[in-house]
């Protein structure tokens, strides 16, 4: 057994064990035109001419303060049913952390279907992802529009324009995914099994903001509805594609929208349901965490920290440095005492904003004195981290 990137060849056995692993089927149709990751970006363990493990890195940026940082989302992460237990996974996660080093992405976020191995390798809690259920017809509530607003069906011809208006919004919001116009090209590609309501939003002849929707299965209607994406270059603009939502009421009765924390949603409905939203958790790891915090954006608060940080996986990430902020940068250099220990993931879940460092040194996860969980707490405390994307 060894891991290489994907040729043309693997590409669909390693289909095949997305298949196996991820849905309910044993097989279904390969489609060789399926927009996905870049093979060059796919790693697959194999034995012999057998593909027994698959790993893909999308190559996208992550939103922290404005500052849109490289990062690889792993996602379809693999194995064949029979040769689990036999190292393969910790093989390709190390070789994924080594090519994300190696194509200059020093973050890396997942969506994890058990922790407990990420959590081995580097990555924690780091965001989360919110979903909201609403009735349809409560869509209706929102004020309409105060102009114009045109609706029509997508074209492929709006796309530039339509991924221009998403990487803006998303780097207003700290943990959003940016950099995503070949992941919201693969969200638009026309899938017969799977109908979606793809509408456009057009002001002065432009595209100017998206609704995409799929149906889903409901016991209480012909159908429910999930919306996947819901953007626009103003709140007038989603207004006018949330309603649009809601004119769906008669046949679909409720409604999934991809959210956050402070959706503008929860001001403008008054009928939002109960129980309080459903929500799960990406991780986060810092694959090279001087190139991670030379990336970001910081608040314009001069601090410096000396920190001892541990990294099992990634010795080089491990040692002594010394953090300094300025105006709105930061560097990570080697040097100082050490006087605030940290292990990576701890770190990871600081970089992002979701962990606090009182919260952290409460937790045995940072050792610390006042001063130094003072000046961390000032230097990383941010908005509440979140993405609308999953993957």
């Amino acid at each position: 057994m060894h891991i290489r990137p994907l040729r043309p060849g693997d590409a669909e056995q390693a289909f095949q064990l997305r298949v196996s692993a991820f849905s309910d089927a044993t097989r279904a149709a390969y489609d060789a035109d399926e927009i996905y990751v870049p093979d060059a970006h796919r790693l697959v363990a194999v034995d012999g001419d057998r593909v027994i493990g698959h790993l893909a890195v999308w190559p996208v940026e992550q939103a922290f303060l404005g500052a849109a940082v490289p990062m690889g989302a792993v996602s379809a992460f693999a194995i064949a049913h029979d040769q689990r237990g036999r190292g393969v996974g910790s093989n390709m996660l190390a070789a994924a952390l080594d090519h994300m080093a190696d194509v200059g992405l020093p973050v890396s976020t997942l969506y994890p279907s058990t922790p407990v191995p990420y959590h081995r390798w580097g990555w924690e809690f780091a965001g989360e992802h919110v979903r909201r259920r609403v009735p349809t017809r409560a869509l209706l509530e929102i004020p309409a529009p105060a102009g114009p607003v045109t609706l029509r069906p997508y074209e492929a011809a709006d796309l530039d324009a339509l991924v221009e208006i998403r990487d803006r919004l998303a780097l207003a919001e700290p943990g959003a995914l940016v950099g995503g116009r070949r992941w919201l090209a693969r969200a638009l590609q026309p899938d017969p099994d799977e109908p979606d309501i793809a509408v456009v939003a057009v002001r002065d002849a432009r595209a100017a903001g998206l609704l995409l929707a799929a149906k889903t299965a409901s016991d209480t209607s012909i159908y429910g509805l999930h919306v996947r994406e819901v953007f626009g270059e103003d709140r007038d603009i989603e207004r006018a594609l949330l309603r649009c939502v809601g004119q769906h009421h008669t046949v679909a009765d409720a409604t999934v929208l991809r959210s956050r924390p402070g959706d503008p949603l929860l001001y403008e409905l008054a009928s939002l349901t109960r129980p309080d939203p459903d929500s799960e958790h990406f991780m986060t790891r810092l694959v090279d965490v001087p190139a991670a915090i030379a990336a970001r954006a910081w608040p314009p608060v001069p601090a410096q920290v000396e920190l001892d940080i541990t990294d099992d996986r990634r010795p080089g990430n491990g040692g002594r440095f010394v953090l300094e902020v300025g105006e709105r940068s930061a560097s990570l250099t080697p040097g100082g005492a050490g006087r605030a220990v940290i292990d990576v993931g701890a770190l990871a879940s600081l970089y992002t904003g979701f962990a606090s460092a009182g919260g952290l040194a409460r937790a045995g996860r940072l050792r610390a004195g006042p001063d130094a969980v003072a000046a961390l707490t000032e230097v990383f405390t941010a908005p509440a981290p979140a993405m609308r994307d999953t993957y």
